[in-house]
């Protein structure tokens, strides 16, 4: 009998797969695909003229090029007068160019040149090569015994990734010296990925990778004197599980920084060393309960000694006016709100100009403010009830002000700093919208259980029927330090076309909202900011035209967690699911990143198992698409195959689309595969047929 039921529910397997696969739309089959396409290709066109980009300011300061829509301009600043321009060859070619130091993904550049041009350094197997570039020639071997565990030259892919440190050679100012990494991975264990799938023979993909708990890389700074051959070894502290990043001479190479916080990433030093002697000293210290921002903004003034410092102390971020001498000259800042960046510094006038979220209407909007470098006089510039994205020209003298909301589509205007004129070189147009019947978008609010305003964005489909009851999808991502939310307008969401509305939101945990609210979720990843999402489905479905039967989840990475965790731990709120490049349980990722927001699985046990999507598997009742990468470094495939295994052996039905040569970004492909699953699941009826839909719970052979 046990032998009969198990072929019967293979067959029974093998039925439903063949079915779902036939009865599985394709994406351009799907009703409204014609809409979604036309949205998707025409969505710049529908708000035009509000924004201006490609901004190129002269280097004499008297002309701006702007494009606005798909003309170029250029604006003199001397007379006001505007004229159509076309780019030359060259620009185009440069505007087209890839910038040769963008970001590495865990990763560090293998060439640095020195400010003078006439030196390469090169990490080559390991090792550092100096090679000269002038009529001279020649090269200089720094280092001779590097190995992969054992490295000069290069940091490691968890410095990359987390810390930003894609640098490991760095270069005084005048070219007469050169410091550099030595990194000890030989305690951290290595991750094996598997390359090369899709072809006869498989390949190794080896990657030094600490997971929370165990052995970090140990690192160590270097400085190679180029005119006397000699090696100063960096005093970077006697502990090793210190994280040393961030490493950059000061503007007039008296001192090499870095920055310094422990393994908990609760204390952050900023560190100067003398590159004579490796004595090093304690410049700034922050300190925060939880977590304390790792690369606090910086801002040196002209002489080199005074700098702009952003501190967190007060719950919320400031500016403080330092020097490297170790003394706090003054605050700068104050306020029950955080500052957002440093947009300009005119030390001939004595102001500083900062943007802050200071908007006591919405959390969500920014200002342009100004204070004196000797703190007096703080002045917000900007007008309330809009948000502004603010540019400064290169001297200072003039800064474009973009204004919108969520709802309200752009506007930009010229403002001249020292008589205050205001020119208008942007309205939108959103008379192509309006002719197509696009809804806009809609800023909602709702509470968090503990009282706390949260706030999101509502996209409809054009022609929007409020007697009609629709799907909703939510667009989630939600993880520490993000924001998806922000004041800025978006014409459309074109997969709403399907017939579907879209909502996304920031939960508690995210950042802009001061310390406090960036903390909720401390040791506690997978629980407060997934409630808050719930949260904001249930305050969406009692709408009358929102149905809360058919509700559904998408998101990649630290957003797939959250689309996993989120059908499984709330299977009443949430019937489809489709989660990418998946982190299943936070002892599955890095050291960095998973202890600064959890501490280790030794100190916080609980909140490890807490947030595994894992402990959930048992009650995992809708729709869940899986999808991920095959060689992704980042979240390893193992988290998506251990998920798997937990599904099977708990007998539960999924979908999966692996993808062999992709690493963490997995590509236009992915997009249509979510929609189509999304689309399947939710645009048609939720309930198959009941018999077969009784016996089509789960995934597994039934023994």
């Amino acid at each position: 009998m046990k032998t009969l039921t198990k072929r019967i529910t293979v067959f029974g397997l093998l039925c439903f797969i063949t079915a779902a696969t036939h009865a599985a739309d394709r994406l351009d089959e799907q009703p409204g695909y014609e809409r979604y396409t036309f949205v998707r290709e025409n969505l710049s066109k529908l708000v035009t003229g509000g924004t201006l980009s490609k901004l190129k300011w002269s280097e004499d300061g008297k002309e701006l090029l702007y494009t606005r829509g798909e003309q170029r301009y250029c604006l003199d600043l001397m007379t006001g007068t505007i004229t159509e321009y076309e780019q030359t060859e060259e620009e185009k070619k440069e505007a087209d160019e890839s910038n040769p130091r963008r970001r590495l993904r865990g990763r560090q550049r293998d060439i640095e040149p020195s400010p003078d041009g006439n030196w390469n350094a090169r990490s080559v197997d390991w090792n550092v090569v100096l090679e000269r570039t002038d009529d001279l020639g020649g090269t200089i071997d720094v280092t001779t015994e590097g190995t992969r565990k054992h490295r000069f030259g290069k940091a490691s892919w968890v410095y990359g990734e987390e810390l930003r440190q894609n640098d490991a050679m760095f270069w005084s100012p005048d070219s007469t010296r050169l410091a550099y990494y030595e990194l000890d991975e030989t305690k951290v264990e290595d991750f094996y990925l598997i390359g090369s799938l899709n072809t006869i023979r498989t390949t190794a993909l080896i990657e030094g990778y600490p997971k929370p708990g165990e052995p970090n890389p140990i690192a160590s700074l270097w400085i190679y004197h180029l005119k006397s051959g000699e090696y100063v070894k960096i005093d970077v502290g006697d502990d090793p599980e210190n994280y040393i990043y961030r490493v950059r001479f000061s503007p007039n190479g008296e001192v090499l920084l870095f920055n310094r916080t422990n393994r908990r990433q609760n204390v952050l030093e900023l560190v100067a060393a003398d590159p004579e002697t490796g004595e090093s000293r304690v410049v700034v210290t922050e300190t925060q309960d939880t977590w304390q921002t790792n690369s606090p903004e910086m801002r040196f003034l002209e002489d080199g000694e005074r700098f702009i410092w952003e501190t967190e102390k007060t719950g919320f971020k400031q500016y403080e006016l330092r020097n490297l001498d170790g003394t706090l000259i003054r605050t700068l800042t104050y306020g029950s709100y955080p500052a957002n960046s440093i947009s300009h510094v005119d030390e001939t006038s004595g102001l500083i100009y900062y943007t802050a979220y200071s908007d006591t209407a919405n959390p969500l909007f920014t200002h342009l403010h100004s204070v004196g470098i000797d703190g007096s006089n703080p002045t917000r510039i900007t007008e309330p009830g809009i948000s502004h994205t603010i540019t400064f020209s290169k001297d200072g003298k003039w800064f474009l002000d973009r204004a919108e909301t969520i709802e309200i589509p752009p506007s930009t205007t010229l403002h001249n700093v020292q008589d205050k004129s205001i020119v208008t070189l942007g309205e939108s147009d959103l008379s192509l919208a309006q002719s197509e019947g696009i809804t806009a978008p809609e800023q909602f609010t709702f509470k968090a259980e503990d009282g706390t305003d949260l706030y999101g964005v509502l996209y409809k489909p054009s022609n929007f029927d409020p007697n009609r009851s629709y799907p909703l999808v939510l667009d989630v991502y939600g993880g520490p330090l993000s924001k998806r939310i922000r004041a800025r307008y978006r014409a459309a969401y074109p997969e709403t076309e399907f017939g579907v509305i879209i909502a996304m939101l920031d939960n508690r945990g995210t950042t802009g909202r001061g310390k406090a609210f960036e903390s909720a979720t401390y040791l506690r990843l997978g629980d407060v900011d997934i409630k808050d999402q719930v949260a904001g489905v249930r305050y969406l479905t009692a709408r009358p035209y929102i149905d809360g039967d058919r509700v559904g989840v998408f998101g990649h990475s630290y957003g797939g967690y959250m689309a996993a965790l989120s059908i499984m731990k709330y299977p009443e709120v949430f019937h489809v699911a489709a989660a990418g490049g998946t982190v299943v349980d936070w002892r599955q990722y890095d050291t960095i990143y998973t202890e600064r927001f959890m501490r280790t699985p030794q100190e916080n046990l609980e909140g490890y198992d807490e947030g595994s999507v894992l402990t959930y598997v048992d009650q995992l009742k809708g729709k869940l698409l899986l999808m991920h990468g095959m060689v992704d470094d980042n979240v390893h495939p193992t988290n998506v195959m251990q998920l798997v295994d937990a599904l099977q052996k708990a007998d539960k039905r999924f979908e999966m689309m692996l993808y062999p040569t992709k690493a963490h970004g997995l590509g236009k492909g992915a997009m249509i595969k979510r929609w189509e699953f999304l689309c399947e699941h939710l645009l048609k009826d939720m309930n198959v047929s009941s018999e077969m839909g009784r016996e089509q719970s789960g995934v597994g052979i039934r023994e």
